[in-house]
């Protein structure tokens, strides 16, 4: 009830207010209100003080009017005035709705000023923005997550699917790959084996080509089976789906092998007569060579080869020339006659020095060879020559052997090349004779055969210290040579 009367008193002050407002009189509230404190009777004697009109100050036209507590605005029109009707005041029941009212009733120009003093106040302008691009960011982040969690789980999907329906090779196929099944083996193990060997995409497909084949009987016999790298699997079960795989024999030439040697091998490995492989080896233009080339020393590539088991003696050694000549193209080397006296040189580094050695070897030959040097005078003077002249393999002569003319492989006596290679280099051997090192050696030895270390001379007096130093060497290893 208190509250309720306070309210009711409040109302009766804001009509007053405004009643004397709208008529264009006022009058001067001596003392601020205060809020009730001790009761009703004290603020009910303010207000009736208040309103006498003896106690209105009297303004300078002599009319009761004080408006000082209300902003300055135009004159109001009088009663008498025509189209003039005073606004009947609403009473509403609470504070707020009548201090909305007043707020109406007061000037527009004042209200719009503080309306623009807001709407111009710099810090809530920046509080706005810095709102706006924040809001703007958390809505960007929101995207790009939701972006990236749509790729990512697309991904997931495509890969857990790719398990289930892998892609198979469209074929044909790349290279060819020796495929070998072992007693025992079924369906599941040579899947998983051909997947490693990558000859089929996944074991799966290979697993549901062998289920979906149109042979009556799907046995996988043991055996080895030519395929080749990344094949259909339709194609790669239709190779080993009841067949009887290939027999093959295999060859395998170790570098720098003479020619002698080489063609026991080969007739070892494929059950070739060697009387007929030794006799093709002598007509080297049954291989297309020139006819600066004697027989096949030199060509037959070393490397490990498989033929099938009715490959004739000349195919097989057609192939092995193939491969020499394929090598010498890779060095940049097309005239066979000039492939030749590359294979020579070739042959004399796979024989007397490593493989971080060959270049250096290779233009200190080249230095020994021009008949206009000072040190040999066009003299190789390669132990390795002299010893394949012989038909040894061991590095160690005699002196009347090293002075023996007859042997035509003997460079201490015949400037030049020898007649033929000395065996057949391996690539890096011809890629090395075919571009040498430019420098100024002519001497070179090993002065340690278990660890190849090479030392290399510019004259002989230097050459004989380094000579000196391998002689001991071999003093304290005679095994060896």
């Amino acid at each position: 009830m208190r509250e309720e009367a306070r309210h009711d008193r409040q109302r009766e002050t804001h009509r007053a207010l405004y009643e004397r407002f709208a008529a264009g009189t006022g009058f001067q509230i001596e003392q601020p209100s205060e809020p009730e404190v001790t009761g009703s009777e004290d603020f009910t004697q303010t207000l009736a003080a208040s309103t006498d009109p003896a106690h209105a100050p009297v303004a300078a036209d002599g009319e009761g009017t004080d408006t000082g507590f209300l902003p300055a605005q135009p004159d109001a029109p009088t009663l008498d005035e025509p189209g003039h009707h005073e606004p009947e005041p609403e009473y509403p029941a609470e504070h707020d709705a009548a201090d909305e009212q007043y707020a109406q009733a007061a000037p527009a120009g004042l209200l719009g000023q503080e309306a623009d003093a807001q709407n111009l106040d710099p810090h809530k302008t920046k509080r706005r923005k810095r709102t706006k691009r924040r809001r703007n960011l958390v809505m960007l982040a929101t995207v790009l997550i939701f972006a990236l969690v749509v790729t990512g789980s697309a991904y997931f999907l495509k890969s857990v699917l790719k398990q289930f329906n892998p892609d198979d090779y469209p074929g044909p196929g790349g290279a060819a790959v020796e495929f070998t099944v072992e007693d025992g083996w079924g369906v599941n193990i040579i899947s998983r084996k051909l997947e490693e060997l990558d000859v089929v995409a996944s074991d799966k497909l290979f697993s549901d080509a062998v289920s979906d084949s149109d042979s009556e009987n799907k046995l996988i016999h043991p055996g080895t089976y030519l395929l080749k790298k990344q094949m259909p699997a339709a194609e790669a079960a239709s190779a080993l789906i009841d067949q009887r795989p290939d027999k093959v024999f295999y060859i395998g030439l170790k570098a720098n092998m003479r020619l002698e040697a080489a063609i026991a091998e080969i007739a070892k490995g494929s059950g070739l007569k060697e009387k007929e492989l030794t006799a093709l080896a002598n007509k080297p233009e049954k291989f297309d060579l020139p006819g600066s080339v004697p027989n096949l020393e030199g060509w037959l590539h070393p490397g490990e080869y498989r033929f099938k088991l009715n490959t004739s003696a000349e195919e097989v050694l057609s192939t092995l020339v193939k491969s020499t000549k394929a090598s010498l193209e890779q060095s940049s080397i097309t005239d066979l006659d000039e492939g030749y006296r590359i294979l020579k040189v070739a042959s004399i580094l796979q024989a007397e020095a490593r493989t971080p050695d060959y270049a250096t070897v290779a233009g200190a030959i080249e230095n020994r060879l021009n008949p206009n040097n000072k040190e040999t005078h066009g003299l190789l003077q390669v132990d390795s020559s002299v010893i394949y002249g012989l038909g040894r393999y061991s590095l160690q002569f005699s002196p009347e052997e090293k002075a023996d003319a007859s042997n035509k492989y003997n460079t201490y006596e015949h400037a030049g090349l020898p007649p033929t290679p000395l065996g057949s280099p391996a690539n890096a051997a011809i890629e090395a004779a075919a571009h040498p090192e430019d420098n100024g050696y002519y001497y070179w030895v090993t002065v340690n055969i278990e660890t190849g270390e090479t030392k290399f001379a510019s004259n002989y007096q230097e050459h004989l210290r380094n000579h000196a130093e391998f002689r001991a060497w071999c003093d304290q290893n005679p095994d060896v040579c």
